[in-house]
């Protein structure tokens, strides 16, 4: 089941900023097209996540192309 749209996507994974809805969603889309087990596709695309928030936080700003990235998402 992978996902075509941000639509799509989990409404837990929708309260972060768009570019880490898309990096979640192309995580479990590439783990699912190799595996093709959804349950492994979730977990590697949560823990992305995880790691993520833990290193940068909510916004995940570290360096330009993230605060650029940050600044597309508000427009």
């Amino acid at each position: 089941m992978p996902y075509a749209t941000i639509r799509e996507i989990p409404s837990y994974v929708k309260k972060y900023r768009l570019t880490i809805q898309r990096q979640w969603m192309y995580v479990f889309n590439n783990v699912f097209s190799k595996t093709k087990d959804e349950k492994r596709a979730f977990k590697a695309a949560n823990s992305v996540l995880k790691k993520r928030m833990e290193k940068h936080g909510a916004y995940g700003i570290n360096t330009h192309a993230d605060w650029f990235s940050f600044c597309q998402d508000l427009f």
